[in-house]
């Protein structure tokens, strides 16, 4: 069961300054009932400034020593162990209507160095290894990197990717859906911009498969997301690359637009002409006013002209008041460069 792990403070420091940091032989921990029957919400802290690392959804069997009728005791000294690959919480205290806490003592696990060294990754440091064992990072993770022939990462990127929250169930989870990069930076990437496997199963339902790390760090960023690509499909721009997408997203230019455009006559087969009426303020309200003032089917270059100039309905009202009869829109944009008001 994938845990929601919120890895806070010096957790997520660079590689260089934690190997620099003093590793903590104890600390606290919380323990709280779980959402789901079975379930434990749990809380560690640790260090001389209060670092903490939180669980929720942890399967009470994972507490080893630790049973149900534990939890409901009252006062009662309880014992257990929290047991990673890389390291054991050990720890003791109390319950007291299902809630707990008390201390734990921190054991790294040298085996676990010894098979990273089988597996061809270098030693990792007292804090890397300790990081390894807060997020749960264990072999079982190396071995499935290996399998999707990932490039074979050191301890330090190990200990990156269990900061960030890549776990073994995210990497079979993207692998499942036809993503299997290279390295393990590009995990740690679309981890960061919130690109998780079911972002990517919306994606590839909309025919978008078999994009590169950074076209789905790019779609996420820019908001693309199934919904706007079938707001663009119904109104009839179907197929767009990523580039497309992007760019009317950002530009403002959705289904929505197109629609009223469209309602407008204006129905242009080049996306770009869109994202440029859009950003020259040239909109359904603005066409309308124009068609009140006499001025119908215009390009949306002359659209996009008028706007620029400063013409609007008020303006051309002003000007038939001065005498000037219906003056074409190229004698409007003069009269309104030359300051007439």
């Amino acid at each position: 069961m994938r845990f929601a792990v919120l890895l806070l403070a010096s957790i997520l420091a660079t590689p260089v300054l934690s190997a620099q940091r003093a590793v903590p032989s104890g600390g606290q921990w919380l323990i709280d009932p779980g959402e789901r029957s079975g379930t434990v919400q749990l809380s560690v802290r640790y260090g001389e400034r209060g670092y903490s690392s939180n669980w929720s959804r942890v399967p009470l069997g994972e507490l080893v020593g630790l049973s149900a009728a534990d939890m409901r005791g009252s006062g009662a000294t309880v014992h257990f162990k929290i047991v990673r690959s890389a390291g054991t919480l050990d720890c003791e205290g109390w319950f007291d209507g299902g809630k707990g806490s008390g201390h734990f003592t921190y054991r790294p696990n040298p085996e676990f160095v010894a098979e990273l060294g089988k597996r061809g990754i270098n030693a990792p440091t007292d804090w890397e290894q300790f990081q390894m064992t807060m997020a749960g990072v264990g072999l079982d993770l190396v071995d499935e990197l290996a399998r999707q022939k990932y490039e074979r990462p050191t301890a330090a990127e190990l200990a990156r990717m269990a900061t960030h929250g890549v776990d073994l169930e995210y990497v079979r989870d993207i692998g499942a859906r036809g993503y299997h990069l290279s390295d393990s930076e590009s995990l740690v990437r679309m981890r960061d911009h919130g690109v998780d496997p079911e972002f990517i199963e919306s994606l590839n339902s909309a025919g978008y498969k078999d994009l590169s790390a950074e076209e789905l760090v790019r779609v996420r960023d820019h908001g693309v997301d199934p919904d706007f690509i079938a707001s663009l499909g119904s109104a009839g721009y179907k197929n767009l690359g990523i580039e497309a997408l992007v760019r009317l997203r950002d530009h403002g230019v959705d289904g929505d637009y197109i629609a009223d455009m469209k309602e407008m006559g204006y129905a242009p087969a080049n996306s770009e002409e869109l994202i440029e009426s859009r950003d020259h303020g040239v909109d359904p309200s603005y066409i309308v006013s124009l068609k009140q003032a006499g001025y119908e089917n215009l390009s949306l270059q002359e659209l996009r002209r008028a706007r620029d100039h400063g013409v609007t309905r008020g303006f051309i009202e002003r000007v038939k008041a001065h005498g000037y009869g219906k003056p074409s829109l190229d004698e409007v944009i003069r009269l309104r460069d030359r300051g007439l008001d």
